[in-house]
């Protein structure tokens, strides 16, 4: 009995290492299915839904975002944030990312296009911004907000720049500044035209020849732990499927 009871010992431990082991590997296949996407918050809607979609063709993968202005993202990744995709709203932040060899250059891709809009109760043209009867205009931040630096250097282009400044109010990001005019508290606001439309504000176009074009690049971070998922990532975004969706929501 005694010699019994030793082997069932024996078995039992090994079972139990046998099952601990193979859930040990089991967590560890979930977690290299999962990505992290750093994306400019002017993208926010599009690419949930974007990875919504992907999900359904990829139901082992989970995708996680984290939406803000692509300065912050771009310096969040400078300082070791754990990300797999850095999606921005202009070439600046990922030419930084991609001259200090934080992003792997060849998954780069440009994969949309945006355009700049004033939003206010009632149309305006860019002359009457200078009225005395609009005392606030929002822009995001020019230091972390592509967007506000499209709208700064479009007002200087168009000379109104000097006369419209004591008016600016700089806010964290392009939705602050559709948050800001929705809520009355500006007169007006510069956002992309793919902010706007959810929204009730009158929107007004600006002469596009006056800020550079508004392009969005995608890359891979260099550090990601699930570089092939967000290749397939990026591929699907850029696809038939992903342009579909993007326009749906105010890209080119």
């Amino acid at each position: 009995m005694i010699s019994i009871n030793i082997f069932q010992r024996r078995f039992f431990l090994l079972f139990v290492i046998v099952l601990l082991t193979s859930g040990c590997v089991q967590d560890n296949r979930d977690i290299t299915r999962e990505i992290t996407v750093s994306a400019a918050i002017s993208l926010k809607d599009a690419l949930k839904d974007i990875g919504e979609e992907f999900q359904k063709k990829n139901p082992e993968v989970r995708i996680y975002f984290n939406f803000g202005a692509s300065g912050t993202l771009e310096k969040q990744i400078e300082q070791g944030a754990s990300v797999d995709i850095f999606a921005s709203a202009s070439k600046k932040e990922m030419d930084m990312l991609e001259e200090k060899g934080l992003v792997l250059g060849s998954t780069r891709k440009d994969f949309a296009k945006n355009r700049l809009v004033i939003i206010a109760p009632s149309r305006l043209r860019i002359e009457e911004l200078r009225d005395k009867n609009v005392k606030k205009i929002a822009i995001g931040d020019p230091r972390t907000v592509p967007a506000g630096r499209y709208a700064e250097t479009f007002l200087k282009n168009a000379g109104v720049y000097e006369s419209l400044a004591p008016k600016l109010i700089f806010a964290e990001n392009v939705r602050q500044v559709l948050d800001y005019a929705e809520r009355g508290e500006v007169d007006a606001g510069f956002v992309y035209f793919s902010d706007t439309l959810k929204s009730n504000m009158t929107v007004s176009e600006v002469n596009d020849s006056f800020y550079p074009p508004i392009v969005y690049p995608i890359a891979v971070i260099h550090d990601s732990q699930n570089p092939e998922i967000s290749k397939q990532f990026i591929e699907y975004i850029i696809s038939d499927e992903g342009q579909t969706i993007l326009r749906r929501y105010g890209f080119k």
